[in-house]
């Protein structure tokens, strides 16, 4: 795949220096403890990673939402996920299973969860594992069940461990009615998405931005826009 970033340093640098001076973004370096540059090398290594580029938009998005829900985005509990055939496409915001894990254990009105599951077994697994979220200011829990034959993957994580996959599954759609987490999606249906829009030929046309746009950013980018600031 060509890589986008094999521009001159004059065409990016526009863009990282107006990622530089939002406001989200130097509220999160301020809760890093890092410098700016530092913060930014940690992403590319990190929530950003699994990009070959990226736009202000897109560093924007992730920043927000990982505020939003007080996770780290220099760590794996959230990052961002484009799909590898369709880069133009709009990368979708994943919490990891730490990041689903830091937001219940760290919200206020989190009174504890439960697991129940099935005894009837699918292929030994159980045919469903059901969640149930307590929550303080509320008189009756949220319970969410879901089915193994609705849900399963083909992934390798599907194969190896279809129980912990089930249950993560519970626990999302879980969390995200008790709580209202919307925007947000675990990898599993994440990569869904991305393969269906892939796989349907859309999303490119919407886009967003056309010309007007942020120019794009990426690891080299980044390198190319700090060694300039340096200089």
């Amino acid at each position: 795949m060509r890589n986008e970033f094999n521009l001159g340093a004059e065409a990016v640098a526009p863009a990282h220096v107006r990622a530089a001076e939002l406001d989200v973004f130097k509220r999160s370096v301020e809760r890093s403890g890092l410098s700016a540059e530092s913060f930014i090398q940690a992403l590319t290594q990190t929530s950003l990673s699994s990009l070959v580029s990226w736009d202000q938009l897109d560093l924007e998005a992730l920043l927000l939402a990982a505020e939003r829900y007080g996770v780290s985005p220099i760590g794996r509990e959230i990052y961002l996920l484009k799909h590898e055939l369709r880069p133009e496409d709009p990368p979708m915001v994943v919490l990891g299973v730490d990041g689903w894990s830091r937001v219940l254990n760290g919200h206020k009105k989190f009174a504890g969860m439960e697991f129940n599951e099935s005894t009837e077994l699918v292929e030994g697994v159980p045919a469903w594992i059901e969640c149930t979220l307590h929550r303080w200011d509320r008189r009756v829990p949220t319970t969410v069940r879901e089915y193994f034959d609705e849900v399963r993957g083909s992934s390798t994580a599907w194969i190896t461990h279809p129980r912990r996959m089930l249950r993560h599954k519970a626990l999302v759609q879980c969390a995200r009615l008790a709580f209202a987490m919307v925007g947000v999606y675990d990898h599993d249906e994440a990569q869904r998405i991305t393969d269906a829009t892939a796989a349907a030929g859309t999303g490119a046309s919407k886009r967003r931005g056309g010309a007007h746009a942020s120019a794009p950013m990426g690891v080299e980018a980044v390198k190319r826009h700090l060694a300039l600031r340096a200089a």
